[in-house]
């Protein structure tokens, strides 16, 4: 038989299949004269392969996505990832305790620095018609705990002239920094998406379905943080030894509103996923210290407080691999990176000052910056 009459034969087998199925869906059938199905009888929504090969790219496209139900297989998804992100605040390097034999510093904020942050990543969100979508979402990191103690014979004092004017702040045996921090972040987005299959020419039929599905989101939305810090200096002097006491609490709130992008690659039993959104915020920012009381000189300065509003700025960015268990769930494992601005840091807030006004100022100029690892698992359906 010719290479003619064995393509005409493929040619005609194809057809003929088609029909078949166009019978099962519609009830009907259409023939040319011979009884043999023609090609205007291949229902549209299910082209064979010579028919793949005749269409461009992007009709292509269309094609996969009325045959095949893969891209995406869900409407709703629901991630939850455990955060372990590292933290490094811009609190600056002020010394916080000198050694009075030397007049050199023994402890600065740097030492403070909180270790490895835990905290958790939950998201829901659903699409709504062909292109369009929403999310809500909360991400938490609690557990941000840097300590640093120093040890002395009775010649640890903090900084003058605070430090001279609080019997406990000199002549001190041990001084011990703590700086503990927890932030909270709200979202709600709506996003526009478009998801499509690698299509090409021999790809299009509908038994040869791809799986590779491809989606694109643009996210807009409103969000929210809160940075809740309190950094503390505990004193022991005298004998037998007696603390005192200089503690700073301080709490941001950001408001504004966020875009970003999310891309996602799936194939078989893979799937690659990433995202990045800015936020342009407006920020309210409070400090309170509590009263400073020394056992002899007493209490050597009130609690004060002090508030202010100003600009800050909020980043992500987030890129994960995921394992899909089965059609719906899914093994998350990723790395992140989150950056704030127009923060006021608890340890920035430490005024050693003793004229009249101090410690009544705020400083929210401090800046953020959290990377590290997430394990999760994800459900779409």
């Amino acid at each position: 038989m010719g290479r003619f009459g064995a393509t005409e034969l493929g040619r005609q087998g194809v057809l003929a299949a088609a029909a078949v199925i166009a019978l099962l869906v519609t009830g009907e059938a259409v023939a040319d004269e011979a009884g043999v199905p023609t090609e205007a009888s291949v229902p549209a929504f299910i082209p064979g392969e010579a028919r793949a090969a005749e269409l461009p790219a992007d009709a292509c496209m269309e094609e996969l996505r009325r045959c095949c139900s893969c891209c995406p297989g869900w409407s709703h998804y629901a991630i939850f990832d455990v955060l372990f992100l590292q933290r490094n605040a811009q609190i600056g390097n002020a010394p916080l305790a000198f050694n009075a034999d030397t007049n050199l510093p023994v402890m600065t904020a740097q030492d403070l620095q909180p270790g490895i942050g835990t905290g958790f990543r939950l998201f829901y969100g659903r699409f709504i018609n062909d292109s369009m979508g929403w999310e809500v979402g909360y991400t938490g990191i609690y557990g941000m705990f840097g300590d640093a103690t120093v040890n002395g014979p009775d010649n640890l004092e903090l900084p003058p002239p605070l430090g001279l004017a609080v019997n406990n702040f000199n002549d001190a045996e041990q001084v011990r920094g703590t700086y503990a921090s927890t932030l909270n972040i709200a979202e709600a987005n709506v996003f526009c998406y478009d998801c499509c299959e690698e299509c090409g020419p021999n790809w299009c039929g509908l038994t040869r379905c791809r799986r590779n599905c491809h989606c694109i989101d643009w996210l807009a939305g409103f969000v929210w943080a809160g940075l809740d810090e309190t950094a503390n200096l505990e004193v022991l002097c005298c004998s037998p030894p007696e603390p005192a006491n200089y503690t700073v609490r301080t709490s941001t709130n950001y408001f504004g509103a966020q875009v970003g992008m999310r891309g996602r690659r799936q194939w078989d039993r893979w799937a690659v996923e990433g995202w990045w959104k800015t936020a342009l915020c407006g920020t309210s920012a409070y400090q309170s210290a509590d009263p400073i009381v020394g056992t002899i000189s007493g209490e050597e300065r009130p609690a004060e407080s002090a508030n202010a509003a100003g600009v800050g700025f909020i980043g992500g960015l987030n890129g994960t691999l995921i394992y899909r268990l089965t059609k719906r769930w899914g093994l998350r494992a990723g790395y992140n990176l989150y950056w704030l601005t127009g923060a006021a840091l608890a340890p920035t807030q430490w005024d050693f000052a003793t004229a009249a006004g101090a410690g009544t100022g705020i400083n929210d100029n401090g800046g953020l910056f959290l990377h590290g690892a997430n394990l999760g698992t994800e459900y779409r359906w």
